[in-house]
């Protein structure tokens, strides 16, 4: 039997085509909204800068200026005297200006790495608290089914006063469920203005990044020195006093060499014309007070980013020990929900003893929950902080693994 070339080809299609459905479905919805970060506006700016700085030279001329002189013996003569004289850059200057241009395209990139950092660390918070709101709402539904569940196991049994706490106790979940709904509603209207995608995340089907990949996520950045903030201020710095060269190159004008022809110099081409050369003597600069109140700028500057850096390595040391206290205090509760896992296994006599045991497991698995938020939401900060979150390969550090992810 054999297969017609056009029957491969349909074969073939189909086979990609049901390979290619299969990586979109792959990719998770929280990496939907991850590759969001790079449609947002606030790229616009650094954007066009950029486009400007590739298509256009910034490179400097050899020459500062190209002058034409005429010269006439009096008013009623003719010209009897032309001279081109060009001005000559100062070397200085011209490597100056190429160091600074090379500068200026490192700090542009920078700064939308930093932009990209910061975008990726408002999406990475928007998923969070959405995270946090879906999940709350599911422990309020597991304790109401637990409850349920008891009432009808005791069917039958129950005097008023007992079917009556467990009917209140559900009537109030009932309503604090329901206000619980409205909140999770609002808050959605709210990122539905930064992006709609964040209605349609099922939780259920993510599997979150563990404790113990967040520690040693944490741990493989925790002795680098460098935080973003810094070195976007440290470069900043940097081009200014480069441009500062440039201002000190300028103010130079190191001289000229001029060219001359003139009608009434002599017979032949050799006694008509003329050169002159000139050099200017760098001994008064009248720029020279302007330059030294920039570069005592610079030097406040200078001491401004020293003091930041230090700051910056204190506030890491709090984040750390934040990190450290909510870590022990969530292994904490891990251990007690697991203790009153087992004492509810064993089973509760009463009425009054379940609602308690009900009640207390309830509080532990919601303190669990949001001192999870709270790590999530230090892990992302600390991230940022460092310039991890945007810095390639991009990873989704919500997801186990670290699931790597590609901008469209």
């Amino acid at each position: 039997m054999s297969i017609y070339p056009m029957a491969l080809n349909r074969i073939g299609f189909a086979v990609l085509l049901f390979f290619l459905s299969g990586l979109v479905l792959a990719q998770s919805r929280i990496d939907q909204v991850l590759q969001q970060a790079v449609n947002d506006t606030r790229f616009s700016s650094i954007n066009q800068q950029l486009s400007y700085y590739y298509s256009n030279s910034f490179k400097s001329p050899a020459l500062r200026e190209l002058e034409l002189r005429v010269r006439g013996n009096n008013f009623d003569s003719s010209p009897d005297n032309y001279s081109l004289r060009l001005g000559i850059l100062n070397p200085k200057e011209r490597t100056a200006n190429n160091v600074f241009n090379v500068a200026k395209e490192d700090y542009l990139l920078k700064t939308r790495d930093h932009l990209l950092n910061e975008i990726l660390s408002e999406k990475y918070n928007g998923l969070i608290n959405n995270f946090d709101l879906v999940t709350t709402l599911s422990l309020l539904q597991e304790e109401k089914n637990q409850i349920k569940a008891f009432k009808l196991a005791q069917k039958g049994v129950l005097v008023l006063n007992d079917w009556i706490k467990l009917d209140q106790t559900l009537l109030e979940l009932g309503l604090k469920q329901a206000d619980f709904e409205a909140l999770i509603l609002a808050k959605n209207s709210e990122l539905m203005i930064n992006d709609s995608l964040f209605l349609n995340i099922d939780w259920d089907e993510f599997e979150l990044v563990t404790l113990d990949e967040i520690k040693s996520t944490i741990a493989l950045h925790r002795n680098e020195s460098f935080f973003l903030e810094v070195d976007l201020a440290s470069k900043k710095l940097n081009l200014d006093r480069l441009k500062l060269n440039i201002d000190y190159a300028e103010s130079w004008n190191i001289g000229f060499v001029q060219a001359g022809y003139d009608t009434d110099g002599g017979v032949g081409l050799k006694n008509q014309m003329d050169y002159r050369i000139g050099i200017t003597i760098p001994l008064f600069n009248e720029d020279k007070p302007k330059l030294k109140r920039e570069e005592l700028s610079l030097v406040g500057t200078a001491n401004e980013l020293r003091h930041l850096e230090e700051i910056n390595v204190l506030i890491d040391l709090q984040r750390m020990k934040h990190f450290n206290d909510l870590v022990f205090r969530y292994e904490m509760l891990l251990q007690k929900e697991q203790e009153l896992s087992n004492l509810a296994a064993d089973g509760v006599d009463g009425i009054d003893g379940f609602l308690a045991l009900s009640k207390y497991m309830t509080s532990v698995k919601k303190s669990l929950h949001k001192t999870n938020i709270k790590i999530l939401l230090l892990y992302i900060e600390i991230l940022e902080k460092k310039g991890i979150l945007g810095a390639e390969p991009y990873l989704n550090y919500l997801s186990k693994g670290l699931n790597p992810f590609t901008f469209n």
